[in-house]
């Protein structure tokens, strides 16, 4: 072999010795964004929340509106479904977050009954025009207000993802809408798992 190629191959053999870094998570990772979600939100009984009031809980937080035809009724019968296949262990330490953002129609006390309606253990909050706006926009989840044609009516375009914060209060995951359960279950048992 010819000393020109001989040198040619330790690029290679670097690159065999390290490995490929494997993906932490099969679904979008966020952590990069270092986002500990903030801001106040209200329960069904009328109690002030935020988020710190779920630390020791990994959250799937789901942002929606009760009048959703189609899009929402569907995510939240795919969470159910996950939470009820889960290890008790792991669904223990796992929270199912419904926030509305129609604050106009959904009250609280709605939200709230809207969420339990797909699973018992799911919360619902709401909140005001400006708090809403604020949380979303660090997940960043999007939704815009739009005309029912020749109604007085109102319906809202938006995203569909879901997202994972840790226990620690971190946001960590994106959950596109067509996410599929096994991934996502592999993703928070390693985010559960860790220390």
């Amino acid at each position: 072999m010819k000393r020109r190629d001989f040198l040619h191959l330790f690029p290679a053999a670097g690159l065999l010795a390290c490995g490929v870094e494997e993906r932490a998570f099969q679904n979008k990772d966020l952590s990069a964004r270092n986002v500990v979600p903030q801001g106040k939100l209200f329960s069904g009984d009328g109690q002030s929340i935020s988020f710190e009031n779920f630390r020791g809980k990994a959250l799937i937080v789901y942002f929606g509106y009760t009048n959703s035809p189609e899009t929402v009724p569907t995510a939240m019968r795919k969470y159910a479904s996950l939470i009820r296949n889960l290890r008790s262990k792991d669904a223990e330490r796992l929270q199912f977050v419904f926030i509305s953002f129609d604050s106009e129609r959904d009250t609280p006390e709605r939200s709230h009954a809207y969420a339990r309606l797909f699973n018992p253990g799911f919360v619902g909050l709401a909140a005001d025009n400006q708090q809403i706006a604020a949380i979303t926009g660090q997940f960043g989840a999007t939704y815009a207000r739009k005309a029912v044609e020749g109604s007085a009516d109102f319906h809202f375009e938006h995203s569909s993802d879901a997202y994972v914060v840790d226990p620690k209060g971190r946001l960590r995951l994106g959950l596109a809408a067509d996410a599929l359960l096994e991934p996502i279950v592999t993703d928070l048992q390693k985010l559960l798992a860790e220390k």
